[in-house]
């Protein structure tokens, strides 16, 4: 890759790292995915992307993780991988001067909402575009939030935070006493989540939530249709309280592999019904809030990309 600029870009998971290059005018190249059980450490993951032929030398590198980030440290919210920034330098072996920026990865993909294209989201609601903000919400291994105004992005980790009360009480109506199993945000809004509901629901076993929106869509009068479309209309409930406190007038955006699958399911009216449900002020802001989903996996690796290319001064 003959460029006077490269820098590294990747996005580590719970369960699946990306890795990429990328340089000015050329945007994102060699993208490759690795299997997270297969290594010990992130590091682990950029030596072997690194150990290439043919590789170039670096300028500078972002790395998008799945956990809270604080000055430079990482720590992988749903795998025991931490490290920081200059640890993850070491590993790609590059030049002093060379900035490593390492983001939470809903960051990232706030980053990358300025370059997203038709091909790599969906509208699942047009509504009507207003003010700077926007929202992600990513709901996959785990769930969290990271919102952005007028290109200014911010972290969180909403995932830990109790359940709204409005979500909390409709689960209580679903399941009495076990509603109280799920303690946090992500316990339910997470593929983990999406397969402890199901359990609750209906008393029968799932192996991934992957499995049961497989037979939702093979029988809709299933009980795993039953589980999906509950949790859409839960999950319509919650993104009425993200707009509350983040009013995203220029758009939600879900994102991960959970997200997708339901909302890309006939479940979506349900999860539409619940969102944009009448009722005072807030019913307003919803009726306008657009909502979309993000359909490319490796989005999060393009807002890296544009961080780091930034950081080692290029136009982006």
């Amino acid at each position: 890759m003959a460029v006077e600029l490269t820098v590294l870009a990747g996005d580590a998971g719970g369960s699946r790292t990306r890795l990429a290059l990328a340089a000015p005018g050329i945007g994102v190249t060699a993208l490759q995915s690795f299997a997270n059980d297969s290594f010990a450490s992130l590091e682990d993951v950029l030596t072997s992307y690194c150990a290439q032929p043919g590789f170039p030398p670096l300028q500078g590198a972002c790395l998008a993780v799945a956990g809270p980030v604080r000055d430079g440290q990482f720590h992988l919210t749903n795998r025991n991988w931490q490290g920081d920034a200059d640890s993850v330098s070491a590993a790609l072996g590059l030049p002093p001067g060379a900035r490593t920026g390492i983001i939470n990865d809903l960051a990232a993909l706030c980053h990358a909402l300025p370059a997203l294209i038709p091909g790599q989201q969906s509208c699942l609601r047009p509504g009507r575009s207003g003010g700077g903000q926007a929202l992600v919400a990513g709901i996959g291994t785990g769930f969290n939030v990271s919102a952005a105004r007028n290109g200014a992005v911010l972290e969180a980790e909403l995932g830990r935070a109790s359940l709204p009360q409005a979500v909390f009480c409709r689960l209580q109506g679903l399941l009495d006493h076990a509603a109280e199993g799920f303690a946090s945000t992500e316990m339910l809004f997470s593929g983990a989540g999406l397969v402890q509901l199901h359990q609750a629901l209906t008393g029968s076993a799932a192996s991934s939530a992957e499995g049961i929106s497989t037979a939702y869509l093979a029988n809709p009068e299933s009980p795993e249709a039953r589980t999906v479309c509950e949790w859409a209309h839960l999950l319509g409930l919650m993104a009425r309280e993200l707009t509350a406190a983040y009013l995203p007038g220029q758009g939600m955006f879900f994102a991960g592999s959970v997200a997708r699958g339901v909302l890309n399911s006939r479940a979506r009216a349900h999860f539409l019904e619940s969102y944009t449900a009448p009722g005072g002020q807030l019913g307003t802001v919803c009726a306008d809030t657009p909502l979309r989903l993000i359909t490319d996996d490796a989005a999060g690796v393009g807002g890296a990309a544009r961080v780091a290319l930034a950081a080692a001064g290029a136009a982006v």
